[in-house]
C-alpha cells in the first residue's frame, strides 16, 4: 500500500492538521492475478484496495485539501483513468463553525512484482521467485565476447 503512505506523508508535510489528528488505513483488498512475464520480473498481479485518510479538526479550507490530494494523484498515480479508479470523495462533518472532521475515501491500483531468485519462498511456474522491489537495471556500456571462437 506505497500510495496510501506516501499520499498520507505528503498530506502529513502539508501541515493541515496535527500529525496525531491525521489517520489513514486501506481496507476492501483485492488481488487480481496476472502471472505475466515483464520487464520488471513477474507481473504476479494487481492490488486494488480502498483507502480512508482521516482528519479531525481540520480548520483550513476545503478547497486547499481538495487541490492537495488531487495535484498529488495526478503526479504519483497517473494510471488511475486506464484503472477505472473513481475520483476521491470528501465527507466533511462539520463540528462548529471553524473545525471539521473530513474522510478522504478513495481508491488504489498497484501492481505486485516477483523476481527470480533461487533463494526465494514462491514457487510458480517451475521457477522460484521472491518478492522483493524489483529495480530494472539497464546497461549503458557492454561488451560482447565470443568466449575465444572465431
Amino acid at each position: 500500500m506505497i500510495k496510501l503512505k506516501a499520499l498520507t506523508t505528503y498530506l502529513i508535510e502539508r501541515e493541515l492538521v496535527l500529525p496525531e489528528q491525521l489517520d489513514s488505513w486501506a481496507d476492501q483488498v483485492h488481488l487480481e492475478l496476472i502471472w505475466k512475464p515483464d520487464i520488471d520480473g513477474m507481473r504476479m498481479g494487481d492490488m486494488r484496495y480502498s483507502a480512508t485518510i482521516a482528519l479531525e479538526r481540520f480548520a483550513d479550507h476545503p478547497g486547499r485539501l481538495m487541490a492537495l490530494v488531487g495535484s498529488w494523484l495526478e503526479a504519483n498515480d497517473q494510471e488511475r483513468y486506464r484503472d477505472e479508479l473513481s475520483a476521491p470523495k470528501f465527507d466533511i462533518t462539520m463540528l462548529d463553525n471553524d473545525l471539521a472532521d473530513v474522510d478522504i475515501t478513495l481508491e488504489f491500483n498497484e501492481p505486485q512484482y516477483l523476481a527470480e531468485d533461487p533463494d526465494g519462498e514462491i514457487k510458480a511456474f517451475g521457477n522460484t521467485w521472491a518478492f522483493v522491489p524489483f529495480d530494472l537495471w539497464i546497461a549503458e556500456h557492454g561488451e560482447v565476447s565470443s568466449l575465444g571462437r572465431s
